[in-house]
């Protein structure tokens, strides 16, 4: 045996048949708190200051490699084509 019931109701509704408690206005209190910040913290970024935040650890790694690559090695050698000759 198979029985369907189909329910037509808004969430407010099934919340309220279920005797669930009503938390819109603590979810409008929270939103708007959040907004606030938000709109807050956005006048202390610049686009320019994001771009030099998110770039500088890029840089910083690149010039890493590059010392590096470019150091002559402990043993005095360059490694540009330094062969020791045997004869």
């Amino acid at each position: 045996m198979k029985i369907s019931v189909e329910i037509d109701c808004t969430p407010a509704e099934m919340r309220a048949f279920f005797g669930l408690p009503d938390v819109e206005p603590m979810q409008q209190a929270v939103m708007s708190e959040m907004e606030r910040q938000l709109v807050g913290a956005m006048d202390q970024f610049s686009p320019a200051s994001l771009m030099r935040d998110w770039f500088a650890p890029m840089t910083a790694t690149q010039q890493a490699f590059l010392n590096a690559f470019t150091r002559p090695s402990a043993t005095g050698e360059t490694g540009e084509g330094s062969q020791s000759s045997s004869g």
